[in-house]
This record gives C-alpha cells, sequence and structure tokens, in this order.
C-alpha cells in the first residue's frame, strides 16, 4: 500500500470545466511513476481562490449583481434575510429566478437582521432561512450551508457564543470566516483585485464582501464592480473563483485525503481515494493528477457511473474523482 501524502501542484482551467495547460516546472517535480499521484491545493489546480459576499437579499442584488455574475460566468454567495420587506418585493426573483440561473449560492443570515432576544428567538431566526434555502435549491440530501452573522446594535444579539455554536451545529452552518469589506476597507476595484492577486501569490482564500451595488446602502459603485469583475475574468486560470461552501468542502476534504495506488499496469493504473470527512456532508469531488506512461495519448477515467476521456500533458492526467466514492480506473485508450 501506498499513501501519497497532500501536495500543492500547478495547473489551471476554467470555471465550467477542466482545462489542461502545461505542465509547469513544479508538477514535473511531482508525481514521477506510473501511478503516482498527489491531490491538487485548490479545485482544477488553481492556485489560490476567491469569494465574493453579498449580504442582505437587497434589490441592487437582484438588479445589478446577478446580471453582471451571468455576463462573467461567475459564482458567489448571498446572505439572505428571507423575513425583511427587500425579500418580499423580489421574493420570485430570490425563490425561482436567481436560483435557476446557476451564479448564486445562498447563505443564511437569519430571518430578519433583526437580532435575537433569547434562544428560543434565535432558533427562529436561524432555522426557517434553512427551510427557505432548501426550498430554493431542492435536494435530497443533506447539505452544509454557510453562515453570515447579522451586524446588530449592542444588546440586539442576546445569546452566548456557546449557544449559537449549539445552534451552527444543529442546522449544518459553517460559520463565515471574517471577510474583507467593500466600501470600508476595499473602496475600488484595484484594492480588491490586489486581494486576488494576494490568493494566487500566495495559494490562499482571499475574499470580499459587498452590500449594495449601485444602490442600496453601504453602497460599491456600479462601474467599480464590473471592473471587479473584468479584473477577475482576466485571472481566471489562475483563479478558483466559487462559494463559501465549495471551497470549505474542498479544503476539509482535501487536508484528510490519502491515495491508495492499487495496480499499475501496462494498460490500467487502479486507485482510492479517502478522506476523512463525513462524506454525508462532504462530497465534493477533489481534483488529482495521476502520473502515466509517456506513451499513453489518451485515457478513459471512471469512477462508479462517471467515465471521462482526458489526454494527458507532459505524461500527468488532471481529473476529479469523489473521495470514498470507490475505485478509480485509469484506462490507455489504444489508437
Amino acid at each position: 500500500m501506498i499513501q501519497l501524502f497532500l501536495k500543492r501542484v500547478a495547473f489551471a482551467s476554467c470555471l465550467f470545466g477542466t482545462a489542461l495547460l502545461a505542465a509547469t516546472p513544479e508538477v514535473q517535480q511531482g508525481p514521477s511513476s506510473p501511478g503516482a499521484t498527489v491531490v491538487a491545493q485548490w479545485k482544477d489546480n488553481k492556485k489560490g481562490v476567491f469569494l465574493m459576499y453579498f449580504d442582505d437579499s437587497i434589490p441592487s442584488d437582484v438588479r445589478t449583481v446577478v446580471p453582471e455574475l451571468q455576463k462573467h460566468r461567475m459564482v458567489a454567495t448571498f446572505y439572505v434575510n428571507p423575513g425583511g420587506a427587500a425579500w418580499r418585493v423580489y421574493r420570485q426573483d430570490w425563490e425561482k429566478n436567481i436560483p435557476a440561473t446557476g451564479v448564486a449560492v445562498y447563505g443564511n443570515h437569519t430571518m430578519t437582521h433583526q437580532g435575537c432576544k433569547d434562544l428560543i428567538n434565535a432558533e427562529q431566526e436561524i432555522g426557517p432561512v434553512n427551510d427557505i434555502i432548501e426550498h430554493a435549491f431542492p435536494s435530497n440530501k443533506k447539505r452544509l450551508i454557510s453562515y453570515g452573522q447579522p451586524g446588530v446594535p449592542p444588546g440586539k444579539w442576546n445569546i452566548t457564543p456557546q449557544q449559537l455554536a449549539g445552534l451552527l451545529e444543529k442546522y449544518h452552518l459553517i460559520l463565515r470566516p471574517h471577510s474583507n469589506s467593500a466600501v470600508t476597507g476595499c473602496k475600488d476595484a484595484n484594492s480588491i483585485l490586489a486581494l486576488a492577486d494576494k490568493a494566487i501569490a500566495t495559494g490562499t482564500e482571499q475574499d470580499i464582501l459587498f452590500h449594495g451595488v449601485g444602490g442600496d446602502w453601504i453602497v460599491f459603485d456600479t462601474g467599480e464592480f464590473i471592473k471587479v469583475l473584468d479584473g477577475l475574468s482576466q485571472r481566471r486560470d489562475a483563479l478558483w473563483i466559487t462559494d463559501h461552501i465549495s471551497e470549505y468542502q474542498y479544503d476539509t476534504e482535501r487536508k484528510t485525503a490519502t491515495v491508495q495506488l492499487t495496480a499499475a499496469t501496462d494498460h490500467e493504473i487502479q486507485l482510492n481515494l479517502k478522506s476523512d470527512a463525513d462524506k454525508n456532508l462532504f462530497d465534493l469531488p477533489l481534483t488529482l493528477i495521476t502520473k502515466v506512461p509517456d506513451s499513453w495519448e489518451k485515457c478513459e477515467v471512471g469512477q462508479g457511473d462517471m467515465k471521462k476521456t482526458v489526454a494527458p500533458t507532459g505524461g500527468r492526467l488532471l481529473y476529479d474523482a469523489a473521495p470514498n466514492g470507490g475505485l478509480i480506473s485509469i484506462e490507455r485508450i489504444s489508437r
């Protein structure tokens, strides 16, 4: 049994599909014998990850943000308050039209953004939001949902951190980490794009939190926002632009992932990918890079019902596989 520890490698690909590019020296120093495999630091082996957050489910999200995300083919996390007046005005959009675009993942921002007077009230503020998100994005599986703590005046949030932690665990909520703020911290496109460049340079996750774009409150200029999206588009080859939960799932799975090589012949390689993360909540495919013989020009990668034809680059194959998803088979396709 060979267990291969996680290792950072560098390829690049488009947001909506893997694209193989020339191998970098770092990759060439990676897996060297047929079957040797590493798990990419980030999905599609991007160099860094960038997250965009939008708070309060406000009108400018519907009128400006979602259409621009569609134009730029980018995903973001929207932290919604379904008990607020803004949601009610655009309810059709929030519950049907926006989920259909494929550019939005919803996070829980409490029902009303008014705080809570006690634990019972906190449950009423947090629990129903999950139900509304589940209705907007139906699934037959349990899922993780991002949670953004609403900012409220002193004395309006009256439960302890321990009580909040209990609610987060009960509802499978993942607390959004402290984020960089548009306007108060990053006032223009250049300062936000500097964060994207930092993610690429350091191999880390960086993020930006918006409220109003071109309107509503804590307003960020629309023209500057479009410049942000344009700049992110230019960095797409190196940057995974995604939602909070996808980044969290990938990072959590990767940190405990191991790859077991079970067979390596002149026509087939077999692997098992394991992760200690709860498979009921962590089921995002990981990106693997496997060394294949230099003579292999095309391969069929299979796992369960999934089969995909992939061409190696420099003797290395880049593909996605599900942790704990069963045997991975890589077969040489002969001419």
